[in-house]
């Protein structure tokens, strides 16, 4: 048997502000919009990879701290060829810049940023 990866999903207080945020910031495509038992959902392909944004239904509770880790989705990551540009780019339009730009080995820099419902967002780029 054999795997591969397929999506990540994500639940949000408003999917469409961000799959707005996603498609502004990280030039994300639209793949598909469709409904399972009665979620909307909205898949958008950022750099090859499909993830699946929904609203969080009324009876669940999304837990948005980004401050202590916790199991689960600890973050998403994208890989940039010029990070200096992109942060500056993302302080200019008001996103929140949890750690700036940092050097975790000689070869590779990265930032994080806060996106909506607190999704924490590594920026990393490998020379």
């Amino acid at each position: 048997m054999s795997w591969q990866y397929d999506h990540t999903h994500f639940k949000c207080s408003d999917h469409e502000k961000t799959v707005a945020f996603f498609k502004e910031n990280f030039g994300a495509k639209e793949v598909v919009r469709w409904e399972v038992n009665g979620m909307p959902i909205v898949t958008l392909e950022i750099g090859g990879l499909w993830y699946n944004f929904s609203l969080k239904r009324a009876n669940e509770t999304v837990d948005t701290s980004t401050g202590t880790v916790r199991y689960g989705v600890y973050h998403m990551a994208f890989k940039t060829e010029d990070l200096v540009s992109e942060i500056a780019k993302m302080k200019a339009r008001g996103i929140k810049v949890t750690q700036d730009i940092g050097q975790a080995n000689p070869t590779t820099k990265f930032a994080f940023i806060e996106g909506p419902d607190g999704i924490s967002i590594e920026l990393l780029q490998r020379d």
